[in-house]
């Protein structure tokens, strides 16, 4: 899956986007529009209102501010600039092996940013734009971050997540992130390493299972051999498993996940007989089972189980319905 530039700024777990527009220098701000997404998708996991590694908070400008990692006017002594332009292999650079590095675009904005007095007021047009900003500044798209709502209504773990088994995940190229800038729970993506994901890197993720509440192993090679892993995910509130070889053997251990409210299981091998294990999930609320073996009868049986859940079954052939038989002349 090939990414824009605006993509490898903006993509995150944390913030989906709504409404995607292009950036207007006129009206909007360095920080807002361009600084404060690539801070929130690349460094406020560690060092956002939830944890604050070597001290630093870097998830509004007053956290900025009283961080001194940032010194206004000048790349050179911003502890910031130094350590995201470190060496891979060294063991300062920022952010730290396991996460998703900044790309280049992305450290010349915050560079630029810095340069013109770390300005967290200032719109695009009010400041010096250099010619390479400016062509960036124009192929980007900004979306507003939509608001994540704690709808599953799960009580907030005590800690976060232990950074081992986060990093861990990492290294095995999984994108992990903090949920929300709020919130300790975590979202986990496999998009970058789909094709070669398997059973047993699901084993990384049980020691955050208390964490873990958005993941998405669509088109993924996991099989029925991780479902006894994937049915200890026991915060999950969002599953993706499309496209996947799972079958009804899965959907037991799905069938214990009680805080589940949305499911994915388009293009797999489930059937009318698999659903009957999600008859007790009583907070689903979508489920997606096109392109697979159930029919409308295992629907319709799913429905009386847990009212107001939408299942979707993909595009339906309409019946046709017989003509009366035109009077003989």
């Amino acid at each position: 899956m090939a990414f824009s530039m605006s993509s490898l700024l903006f993509l995150s777990s944390a913030t989906f986007a709504e409404e995607k527009r292009k950036l207007d220098p006129e009206k909007d701000k360095i920080y807002e529009h361009i600084i404060k997404p690539i801070l929130s998708s690349n460094c406020t996991t560690c060092h956002g209102s939830s944890k604050a590694k070597g001290k630093i908070r870097l998830h509004n400008p007053e956290e900025i501010k009283k961080s001194e990692s940032v010194v206004a006017g000048d790349i050179d002594e911003s502890m910031m600039i130094e350590r995201i332009m470190l060496p891979e292999d060294d063991e300062e650079v920022m952010p730290p092996e396991g996460k998703k590095r900044l790309s280049e675009e992305q450290k010349k904005m915050l560079s630029w940013w810095i340069a013109e007095g770390a300005n967290f007021e200032k719109k695009i047009s009010e400041v010096n734009v250099p010619e390479d900003i400016g062509t960036m500044i124009a192929a980007m798209d900004y979306s507003p971050p939509r608001e994540i709502k704690k709808a599953f209504n799960l009580p907030e773990p005590p800690q976060s997540a232990n950074d081992a088994d986060i990093t861990a995940i990492g290294k095995a190229g999984i994108l992990v992130m903090q949920l929300a800038q709020d919130t300790k729970y975590l979202s986990a993506n496999v998009i970058n390493v789909a094709k070669s994901f398997n059973d047993a890197q699901v084993k990384l993720l049980v020691p955050v299972k208390d964490h873990l509440t958005w993941l998405d192993l669509s088109r993924s090679g996991i099989t029925d051999q991780a479902a006894t892993d994937l049915g200890q995910l026991s915060k999950l509130t969002k599953l993706h498993l499309e496209n996947t070889v799972i079958s009804d053997k899965t959907l037991m251990e799905i069938g214990k996940l009680e805080n589940l409210e949305y499911l994915n299981l388009y293009g797999t091998k489930v059937t009318d007989e698999g659903l009957k294990n999600l008859e007790n999930l009583k907070k689903l609320k979508k489920l997606y089972v096109w392109q697979t073996g159930v029919t409308q009868a295992g629907v319709d049986k799913l429905k009386s189980a847990v009212p107001g859940i939408y299942v979707n079954m993909g595009w339906q052939v309409p019946k046709q319905e017989d003509k009366p038989e035109e009077p003989k002349k």
